[in-house]
């Protein structure tokens, strides 16, 4: 059997009898940290039948408990764990950078799994840049504000999502301020 994709040690292994997914998966040492939540099966055709695909959710396996998902895996069988998606957050937060989706992700977890708002951000002035494909992207300018109390609140970021913190000015040259004592001299500076 083939584990490709997502996986701590992807490969090639031996087939055993009266093998499933989970013993599998076991042989492959689990999951990566970037994997997604599904599992894809592809089998050779067999006595004249077509190949055959079969996608299987993990959190419906394992969370949920459903045996059946759980499915028996035959010698041949190749298993595809794919990447989970990424949003990247950027601007007014404490850790910029590109972070998995796990299942489903609303714009303010995505901002949270980045640390935080920094204290010189511009809680009304979001920016949530989607990927359309071929090249294009659409701009939606959000509020935190929004995001807790209504509907917009169930948001969910989806896989090349860019969300950008603005910041606030008042807060940045705040900020930026710093004072400096030394040598009998007191003054005022500014870093921006």
């Amino acid at each position: 059997i083939t584990l490709m994709g997502a996986l701590k040690k992807p490969g090639t292994y031996d087939f055993y009898a009266s093998m499933n997914l989970m013993d599998v998966l076991a042989m492959a040492e689990g999951l990566s940290d970037t994997a997604g939540r599904t599992v894809q099966i592809r089998r050779k055709p067999e006595n004249g039948k077509d190949a055959s695909s079969l996608v299987i959710d993990l959190d419906q396996m394992v969370k949920a408990g459903r045996e059946n998902l759980n499915v028996g895996i035959k010698g041949g069988d190749v298993i595809y764990v794919p990447e989970a998606g990424s949003v990247y957050v950027d601007g007014a937060v404490r850790k910029a950078g590109s972070y998995p989706i796990r299942k489903e992700m609303s714009v303010r977890e995505a901002i949270v799994a980045a640390g935080g708002l920094q204290s010189f951000a511009d809680a009304d002035n979001v920016k949530l840049i989607r990927y359309l494909g071929e090249g294009k992207r659409e701009v939606a300018k959000l509020s935190l504000a929004e995001l807790r109390t209504d509907e917009t609140g169930k948001l969910k970021v989806r896989d090349r999502d860019v969300i950008f913190v603005e910041s606030s000015a008042i807060g940045t040259f705040v900020q930026g301020l710093r004072l400096t004592l030394g040598s009998g001299l007191f003054g005022v500076g500014y870093t921006p």
